[in-house]
This record gives C-alpha cells, structure tokens and sequence, in this order.
C-alpha cells in the first residue's frame, strides 16, 4: 500500500502537508502513522463515527468515484488493473477540463440558506493561479494541457467503462459526466 501512496503523492503538482484518515482500521494503523512521520507529513483524522467530518472528500467520492464506477466491490487483480485505468484517465479529464465552482460565503437569511460560489475553474485553472508550482512543473502542466484532447479522454473513459465488470453501466455513467 505504501509504495501505492508515494505513487500517488509524486504526481501530485506540489507536495502536500498533511495526510488526513478516517477511522476505518483499513486506513487507520501504525504503519500510515511512521509513514507520515517519516515523510514529515502532518497527520489527522476524522472523529469516531461524525461522517460529516469529512464533507468535501465524501462529496467527491459520490460524485467522481461512486457514480462512475458504483459501489460494488473491485477486489481481483483484473478488477483493480480496470480501476486504475478509469481512474487515470478520470483523473486527467477532472482536473484539466471539468470547472468546479467554490463556496465562498454562506447566509441565513430566514428560512432561506443563501449561498455565494467563486466562478467555476477546473482544478488546473486554480493549482496555475495559484503560483504554487516551480516553473518546470508549470510547463509540465501546460504543456499536458495543450496536449489533451477532452473528448478522446472522454471517448476512453466510455471504452474503459464498457470493459469493466459491469459493461450494461457504461452508458449509464458517461451520460452524467
């Protein structure tokens, strides 16, 4: 599992801070704890049994992870070789083409929950105006930008999906992308 998270954490455009958990004994153990010791990273976790601890992560999961790929169980060597393809492929057409807008301000007006969104930017959008990045991996980043055609991304996408274990759902879910 370790060398899966450095994996995970060297594509990232800068280093993270922290590593944050929820309770689950799968995530949760002593190893994740020297991990992250040793890797100076900070560590957290979610309260015992508060869901909403985690609001943002869960509100993605549903809609980046679970109605793509649904809630089953991906569990053989062929499954999880399928996930990680949809995955980089999802992964790309997310964070380089779909605008997300942010809350800003929320207000009680009442009855009534009023709220204010920033303007809808993809995740490459905000990471760029950030000034975050070196400048090697700036050009990295614009130079795959540029590169990426959104709809044969989206074309995978539907072509990994019909392969998965579950082809009758791939339309089902490309249609809500």
């Amino acid at each position: 599992m370790f060398r899966e998270l450095q994996g995970i954490l060297q594509t990232f455009s800068f280093r993270p801070w922290a590593l944050h958990s929820d309770n689950g004994s799968e995530f949760l153990n002593h190893q994740l704890l020297r991990f992250a010791k040793e890797h100076n990273y900070r560590f957290s976790r979610s309260r015992p049994y508060k869901q909403n601890d985690n609001p943002h992560v869960e509100q993605k999961n549903r809609q980046w992870v679970r109605e793509i790929v649904g809630n089953e169980r991906y569990d053989t060597p062929e499954h999880v070789e399928w996930l990680n393809q949809v995955y980089n492929v999802l992964d790309l057409y997310v964070n380089l083409f779909i605008p997300v807008r942010k809350l800003i301000h929320k207000e009680r007006d009442g009855k009534r929950i009023r709220k204010t969104y920033d303007q809808a930017r993809s995740p490459y959008q905000r990471i760029m105006e950030m000034g975050l990045l070196d400048a090697t991996r700036e050009t990295e980043l614009i130079m795959l930008r540029q590169s990426t055609n959104p709809l044969q991304l989206h074309r995978q996408l539907e072509q990994w999906l019909a392969r998965g274990p579950d082809p009758a759902r791939a339309f089902e879910m490309t249609v809500t992308l």
